[in-house]
């Protein structure tokens, strides 16, 4: 194995965290589409344009109301132009959406807006003018009256269509506010368990849960493989045999006779996927049952509909101005009153005169004045307010009457026509505020009923499933974030919660039964449209790599029987809390032996020919500090938890093993390995292939010899930090089995006699917050450059208690005699083995030390060369 380099030109930080620099996965494809027009898509999307639609929307639904409210004819013009900028605006929103937006084009909110754009060209005075929805009184014949007086009524019931037309511009404003619901709900973060999520816990993995998938296509198979031996055994029954074979042939006929009976004995309620497939009308109907989301969601729709069609029926009569105003007739009689005058023989001009007066003093108390009077005699003038001439002609009525010349007897001049006119602009004005009015309650009606059929949909169905493509996404991303999301409360909707919290389950135990190193596997297929492909090719990773045993598991089996697994699983809680604490993962649990793994991420090294070369020192250093910590906090667990310890008082084992307490052998080393699926189509495991995995399972194997309970080979031992280089000795230089290149074996001083109890277990689901706590503790001192080794061993009252008993006077003499026994000096070597022995009697390494060179009477050999061959495995 090549000897890491590291790279003294990059800067070495200190925060133990992997990174992911992978793209946001989305299973759903919904990023898929090509934005073929970014540009316009960053304008749509502004806010400074959705705020400028909307205000010119506002103005499309209350302008014209405000304008016949606020101002004369004098500022229809302006008004006229103001409109015309909202179809300009209305149209290229249009435009710009069917270029970007998909499926919009020819949608029913396309000509939605189609029809709402459109519609504003009835605002426009000049247009109403033009085509003859609005006219012009210059000329007095009958006709034309007539006339002008049959085109603002029909003007009048056009802009009450129109006013009912662009109330369409309401979806705008409620489509705006959706999409203000809907980019507020992509910021909201997903729920987890606790608030801050490190960076350093996370490990980018993927799983999809196929187990149901798995049993139904077994079944499926099994029913074919029993079809096809049928049909094997029936094809290819022999022909002429004697009465010995016969009887083989019944044989074989009672076995396919049973493999029938099978078969039928299957329900016929339940179809195979292709026939299910193929034939899905023959599901019976009342197998399908109502969901409660179906049942809520129909009942509250069908609620709210029933409701607002009430409320509407009730309040609308309000809003039309019959009910406030009734038509006015009264100039209508006036001058039918004045004609007759008029055309009585002798009537006198100040007659006349004191009707006209009279007409005009009665109606000033009206909603509809006089506005405007014209008679046909030469000596009586023609009334006209002073604010006649800025009146709308929307805001005229017209009454007129024919007299007769002959009748009247006096001279005239011009048409034999008496003109009474009204001024209705104070009942315009009115019935423009009925309209604002109405308008707001509209809009109120149709944005609060659609908000509320929206919510429904929204809660019941739509939202829950938007968490779940997130949730998804995020889990084919990174499946470890499933263990920390937190399950939805079940509420009303029960149903799409279970689906969400099933997504939760699903992926938090597929992040458990997978681990880290099958995070490729899941994440590919999770984000593939294809089949389930879970033999992707392997990946070479640089790691830390852990191997613990519980020593006497066979004898443990035996004795505890069916307890077996609680003692297990006892130990294993232990072992992986600790690990997952100091920034590692469990790998592998096989029986009585756990693998696990300090992955190092692959920014932190790389090749430089034949060289490894670390890019961050400080990481490296860091993560070997961890991993060694992790095993010591096991070793001190083990020899302090109530419920380990309670298995020294167990009768069953006391009697197999005298003295029985649980023991652990725990092997480290650094190396790279190849990192994938083991197995095939119908099992596999995510794991790590390489010599350096064998070796983490060889120097726990080798525990036994030396009698230690920790074993570090030297290429991992370069990376412990000066402070915990301290607390560590080297006892052996040997090579291994399969390897010519020595290594150094390396342990670290602990005793787990007579420790004290720990405390009593917290409650589950207080202990994985504590658990949690620790962690980010920490993590917090990883990141922040404050861990140092020595002083945290020191304190933290696990690592301080098995390492009480630290002897530096004895390190310093078993070094001076180990240093003998390298350079072949073995009778130096024993001399100071023998001092060493005296201030710790029970050494195992010592003892095997001397077992080796007993062998040649503490006399090197000739061909020593400062290492030896391991030959036990």
């Amino acid at each position: 194995m090549n000897e890491p380099q590291v790279n003294p030109e990059v800067d070495n930080q200190s925060v133990i965290s992997e990174e992911s620099n992978a793209d946001d996965i989305d299973v759903f494809g919904q990023d898929q589409e090509i934005d073929k027009f970014p540009l316009l898509t960053s304008i749509l999307d502004s806010s400074w344009f959705q705020i400028f639609v909307n205000l010119l929307t506002i103005y499309a639904l209350f302008g014209d109301d405000i304008r016949i409210i606020a101002f004369d004819k004098r500022a229809d013009d302006g008004f006229d132009v103001i409109t015309i900028i909202c179809m300009i605006i209305f149209s290229i929103e249009i435009v710009i959406a069917s270029m970007v937006r998909t499926d919009y084009f020819n949608s029913f909110f396309f000509w939605l807006d189609i029809i709402s754009t459109v519609s504003q060209i009835l605002d426009i005075t000049q247009f109403n003018i033009a085509v003859g929805l609005q006219g012009s009184v210059a000329a007095k014949s009958a006709s034309q009256l007539s006339q002008a007086n049959k085109a603002s009524k029909t003007s009048s019931k056009a802009i009450r269509v129109v006013r009912l037309v662009r109330l369409i511009r309401i979806v705008k404003l409620y489509k705006a506010a959706s999409y203000s619901q809907e980019q507020a709900f992509k910021r909201q973060p997903i729920r987890t368990q606790t608030i801050k999520k490190s960076r350093a816990t996370i490990y980018p993995s993927v799983y999809e849960n196929i187990n149901n998938i798995a049993i139904e296509q077994e079944n499926l198979n099994k029913k074919e493989n029993h079809t096809e031996q049928r049909g094997s055994i029936e094809s290819h029954k022999p022909e002429g045999e004697d009465n010995a074979n016969s009887q083989e042939n019944r044989e074989n006929q009672n076995m396919v006779a049973k493999q029938l009976q099978i078969e039928n004995s299957i329900p016929k309620s339940l179809p195979n996927r292709r026939q299910s497939m193929k034939e899905p009308s023959q599901i019976k109907a009342k197998e399908i049952k109502e969901s409660r989301v179906s049942k809520r969601l129909s009942d509250s729709t069908t609620k709210k509909v029933i409701i607002l069609v009430i409320i509407l029926l009730l309040i609308m009569p309000l809003f039309s101005s019959d009910y406030y105003f009734e038509p006015s007739y009264s100039l209508a009689y006036a001058a039918s009153y004045f004609r007759v005058v008029a055309e009585i023989p002798n009537t006198k001009l100040s007659e006349i005169n004191q009707t006209i007066n009279f007409v005009i003093d009665q109606h000033k108390s009206f909603d509809t004045p006089v506005g405007y009077i014209t008679n046909p005699f030469t000596e009586i003038e023609n009334y006209e307010t002073p604010s006649y001439q800025f009146l709308r002609e929307s805001s005229k009525s017209y009454y007129f009457e024919l007299v007769d010349p002959v009748l009247v007897g006096l001279d005239y001049i011009g048409d034999p026509v008496i003109l009474f006119v009204s001024d209705n602009s104070d009942v315009e004005s009115k019935n423009s505020i009925i309209n604002i009015v109405n308008t707001l309650f509209v809009s109120a009606v149709l944005l609060f009923g659609a908000i509320a059929f929206s919510n429904d949909a929204s809660n019941v169905a739509l939202k829950p499933i938007d968490r779940m493509i997130v949730k998804v996404n995020l889990i084919a991303k990174n499946p470890q974030l499933a263990k920390e999301m937190k399950l939805e409360s079940e509420g009303t909707q029960k149903e799409t919660t279970q689906i969400e919290n099933a997504i939760i389950k699903i992926g938090a135990l597929l992040a458990l039964g997978f681990g880290d190193a099958g995070s490729a596997i899941i994440g590919t297929n999770m984000a593939s449209s294809g089949d389930v492909d879970p033999m992707l090719p392997g990946k070479r990773k640089w790691a830390i790599y852990g191997f613990c045993d519980i020593r006497n598991f066979t004898d443990a089996t035996e004795v505890l029987q069916k307890d077996v697994m609680l003692f297990v699983n006892n130990i294993a809680e232990i072992v992986h809390s600790m690990v997952d604490r100091y920034q590692g993962s469990a790998n592998k649990n096989i029986g009585d032996a756990f693998l696990l793994v300090w992955k190092i991420n692959d920014s932190q090294w790389y090749e430089d020919g034949n060289e490894i070369k670390w890019s961050n020192l400080v990481f490296i250093n860091q993560l070997a500090d961890c991993a060694l910590i992790a095993f010591m906090k096991i070793y001190a667990k083990i020899n302090r938890e109530p419920k380990i310890l309670e298995y020294r008082n167990d009768e069953r084992l006391s009697q197999r093993l005298p003295g029985y307490k649980v023991k652990m052998g725990f092997g480290l080393h650094i190396g790279w390995g190849i990192e994938g699926a083991i197995g095939s189509e119908f099992k596999i495991d995510a794991s790590y292939l390489s010599p350096n995995v064998n070796m983490a399972s060889r120097l726990e194997a080798a525990t036994k010899q030396y009698g230690v309970a920790v074993l570090i080979s030297s290429e991992l031992h370069q990376y412990f930090s000066n402070e915990i280089k301290k607390y560590t000795r080297q006892i052996d230089k040997v090579t291994v089995k399969g390897s010519v290149k020595p290594v150094g074996l390396f342990t670290v001083e602990m005793e787990g006699d007579d420790l004290p109890l720990s405390k009593q277990d917290y409650p589950q689901e207080e202990k994985q917050q504590v658990m949690y706590e620790k962690k980010q503790i920490f993590l917090q001192q990883l990141e922040s450059g404050d861990f140092n080794g020595e002083l945290y061993m020191k304190r933290n009252k696990d690592l301080g208690l098995i390492t009480k008993n630290f002897n530096p006077e004895f390190l310093h003499q078993f070094g001076q005699g180990f240093q003998g026994y390298l350079l072949g000096n073995w009778k130096e070597a024993h001399m100071w083995f023998e001092k060493a022995k005296q201030l710790k009697p029970n050494d195992g390494p010592i003892s095997t030390l001397f077992n080796v060179m007993g062998e040649t009477n503490f006399k090197a050999p000739q061909d020593w060369k400062g290492y030896r061959e391991l030959t036990e495995k």
